[in-house]
């Protein structure tokens, strides 16, 4: 968009970030470096995603030293996963959780926006199936997404659906029938994309904590790759996307379970609902849209 970024990566796929015993000294070792890097080129804008070395000390300090702006784009809840000195320090805070945001102004913080999620249309499409992925990847209704206890128990309610998991710990599950439906570990790139396309339903079950009202990553992306996602209903759900017409959205498990039982027998429906969530998520909840909005918000303060 005309500006000129340059990128610091501190922990994807990184052993000593991720090792408990050196964690410690390596976010040392990065706060200062991240400090020598903002210095010597005297950002206009320093973005964080998450960011949960950079102390409000490092912010601190380097604003202290050049004139820039520190902004944090948080992806999951902030009221519980980062400290709350750490989200003032900031001079714009953005966060998908409204719930959160709400609470952190009840308390005088000042520097908090409301900023959904996106989806990557370059990333994010739907593909054309080969024999070969149909076999490996095409199904009824389908999950992507890791293991946890919550959803472990939610997988187990729909026992006798056509369900497919895909992601990290559904194989160690110890419950047969939660095993019956693992297809695979996890899966990336079109991979993921044709798993959607594959599907005729493609579930997602928010996290409970980090989703209180806000809805997930997950949901721009499925309605980017045009799948019919089958979405528990956030209370921010239907100022993103229409439940019924570019989504299928339940509160309950029985309301799930009448939801999967009509679609799975109305397949054109459930394409239908797929394609107009993709162009709803193409015309109003694409990664620039949210930078447009974030640089929005940066020229409207001092």
């Amino acid at each position: 968009m005309g500006h000129e970024v340059r990128l610091f990566a501190y922990r994807r796929d990184n052993v000593v970030y991720k090792n408990r015993s050196t964690k410690a000294a390596y976010q040392l070792w990065i706060l200062r470096r991240l400090e020598r890097a903002c210095v010597a080129w005297r950002p206009d804008v320093v973005l964080v995603i998450k960011g949960g070395p950079v102390t409000p000390g490092l912010i601190r300090r380097v604003k202290a030293r050049i004139p820039t702006r520190f902004v944090n784009f948080f992806p999951d809840n902030p009221l519980w996963m980062i400290p709350f000195d750490c989200i003032e320090a900031y001079d714009a805070f953005f966060t998908k959780e409204r719930y959160a945001m709400a609470s952190l102004q009840q308390v005088g913080l000042r520097n908090l926006h409301y900023l959904p999620m996106y989806c990557v249309p370059s990333l994010h499409h739907p593909v054309a199936l080969t024999a070969d992925d149909v076999r490996r990847f095409a199904s009824p209704l389908s999950f992507v997404g890791s293991r946890y206890d919550y959803r472990e128990r939610l997988v187990r309610e729909l026992d006798g659906y056509p369900l497919r998991l895909w992601g990290n710990g559904w194989s160690r599950s110890e419950d047969p029938v939660v095993r019956r439906m693992v297809a695979g570990g996890p899966v990336y790139g079109r991979d993921k994309l044709a798993v959607y396309a594959g599907s005729t339903l493609s579930l997602n079950h928010h996290h409970p904590m980090n989703d209180i009202v806000g809805v997930n990553t997950r949901t721009f992306e499925l309605a980017a790759a045009g799948a019919c996602q089958v979405v528990d209903a956030k209370d921010d759900l239907a100022h993103l996307f229409k439940p019924g017409e570019e989504v299928v959205s339940y509160r309950d498990l029985g309301e799930l379970r009448r939801q999967l039982d009509y679609y799975l027998g109305h397949p054109d429906e459930a394409r239908a609902i797929g394609a107009n969530a993709r162009r709803r998520a193409l015309a109003e909840h694409t990664l620039r849209h949210r930078i447009e909005a974030m640089l929005d918000v940066l020229a409207a303060r001092p």
